[in-house]
């Protein structure tokens, strides 16, 4: 497929959804979905006691690919690749039904095996987060598929027989699950866990797929008044678990679909899908569960995608990669964008030798931040720190936990302190005191060293640092005419003199000689 010309479309058949997702890919840009169509076909459930996909099953399924095919054309999209997963695969009428929907739709139906399900997911989880060593956990309709990866690279995979429609059906038997099954399900799933040796006392991080994770890390950030958008990378720990556990318990099926955050089409089977994930922390002994919103659609997108742009994909630069298709989302070159870097590491380098200012143990997230200073001057000039704090609090990076992303905004959208007061408010009880001031400290060096470069393209050469009793001195050479930088320069070194709490002097050394 050519992906810079042609989108992509991905058609993936589960046991309890049937999902459409469109997407597009550049380099500059990334990945990108642009249409996302879902059906809960429950196709699980028309398994008869034969281990076939019945008459009304079959009906379901080729409605809903007639309907999916009606959109496609309608859109004009003709790459596509149709995935099929627990159900199909595990029906014994699957060969009928691939011919039935070849012949009637015109859509080759691909029945990924076991280790292909776990292996697209542990594909999309290492591409999409920094994590180097956790256990996945794909839990969909009819299997629910596990994978170990160390830095970053597989080591063992493994599907379970059951998912979360599958388990509904075995231990509920009314709408509301009584503590008696509750308890079978519980001793069932562990019983289960525990045949696979590699996954025992692991203690690293559970990283979550599919939409019953994603609907308890919603239901999570809800019940917490989480105060960022964004569900990818959202942490939780084992009693956050129980918690939620405790809470559904309480709550009839009725019940269930009013709480926030929880689909109410997931309602049903969501008690299972929680309890698994909970059993399954207990075995890994996991220290945390980690929501990752790519999952098995993304699988396959990257693994096509990493073929023909082999370059693109770095599992080692999530980060890197995720911060160049924002900037290339907005046209701007990361090599303008990191104009005059070298003046401002020195700056924070040396102020934080002499400890004004506190470095971040998180390096690389002060240079993202200076890529992304003031990102949103490409929406409004004027208004342009409002619009990167706005955009950088609502996006969703790869590689970037949820705080460090709230550092990153507040970092790349500093005006001044009054303005910086009035974003990190309403996330306190996110950061302590200790990192609002380095990030308030570190956030006025980016304004000044962003706010000298006037035109986008200063001159400005090197900057020597010298410090007396009463004074710090930058003397700052620049290759020809610095009448722009020196007026700037002027105006915002009030943001230095309230880190160092003295006085400032500026000094600009004009040269004809370019320096190195």
């Amino acid at each position: 497929m050519n992906t810079t010309k042609t989108n992509k479309a991905v058609i993936d058949i589960g046991s309890n959804s049937i999902r459409l997702v469109i997407y597009s890919y550049n380099s500059m840009q990334g990945l990108k979905e642009l249409h996302n169509f879902k059906t809960v076909a429950r196709l699980s459930l028309y398994i008869d006691k034969n281990g076939q996909l019945n008459e009304r099953g079959i009906h379901v399924l080729v409605e809903t690919l007639t309907k999916f095919k009606e959109i496609l054309e309608d859109i004009h999209v003709t790459d596509v690749f149709v995935a099929a997963t627990a159900a199909i695969r595990q029906a014994k009428n699957r060969d009928e039904i691939l011919v039935l929907v070849k012949d009637r739709i015109g859509f080759t139906i691909n029945i990924l095996s076991t280790n292909q399900e776990a292996f697209f997911g542990y594909i999309a989880v290492v591409h999409s987060t920094n994590i180097p060593t956790a256990v996945t956990i794909d839990m969909g309709g009819g299997s629910t598929e596990v994978t170990y990866f160390e830095n970053k690279k597989l080591k063992y995979s493994f599907s379970f027989p059951f998912g979360a429609v599958s388990l509904n059906a075995k231990f509920m038997y009314d709408t509301t699950m009584l503590d008696h099954d509750k308890k079978e399900l519980i001793e069932y799933v562990k019983e289960q866990f525990l045949t696979l040796d590699w996954i025992r006392n692991l203690k690293v991080p559970i990283i979550a797929i599919g939409g019953s994770a994603r609907n308890i890390a919603q239901v999570d950030q809800q019940r917490k008044v989480f105060p960022l958008n964004g569900v990818h990378q959202y942490e939780l720990k084992s009693e956050d678990l129980q918690e939620i556990s405790y809470q559904f318990t309480q709550c009839s099926l009725d019940g269930l679909k009013k709480i926030d955050g929880l689909s109410s089409d997931r309602a049903d089977i969501i008690v299972p899908a929680l309890e698994t994930f909970r059993i399954f922390m207990e075995v890994v002994e996991a220290p945390s569960f980690i929501y990752s919103k790519k999952g098995l659609r993304e699988g396959i997108i990257l693994s096509q995608l990493m073929e023909n742009y082999p370059g693109d994909f770095n599992v080692n630069e999530v980060t890197e990669n995720a911060i160049r298709h924002i900037l290339g989302k907005f046209n701007v070159k990361k090599e303008d964008a990191l104009h005059l870097y070298n003046i401002f590491t020195e700056l924070y380098l040396t102020f934080s030798r002499w400890k004004y200012v506190d470095r971040m143990e998180h390096r690389k997230l002060v240079r993202f931040a200076y890529e992304l200073f003031h990102i949103g001057e490409q929406i409004d000039q004027e208004a342009a720190s409002q619009h990167t704090f706005y955009l950088l609090t609502n996006l969703s990076i790869d590689g970037i936990s949820n705080k460090e992303r709230l550092k990153l905004a507040l970092l790349a959208s500093y005006k001044n302190k009054d303005t910086f007061k009035q974003y990190v408010n309403p996330y306190q009880n996110l950061l302590d005191d200790q990192e609002i001031k380095q990030l308030r400290d570190i956030g006025a060096l980016l304004r000044f060293t962003k706010g000298i470069d006037v035109l986008g393209r200063s001159n400005i050469k090197n900057v020597k640092i010298s410090r007396a009793t009463d004074v710090i001195t930058l003397t700052f050479t620049v290759l020809g005419n610095s009448m722009l930088e020196k007026y700037q320069a002027e105006k915002l070194k009030k943001h230095i003199e309230k880190i160092v709490s003295t006085k400032v002097r500026l000094v600009f050394m004009e040269t004809g000689e370019n320096m190195i």
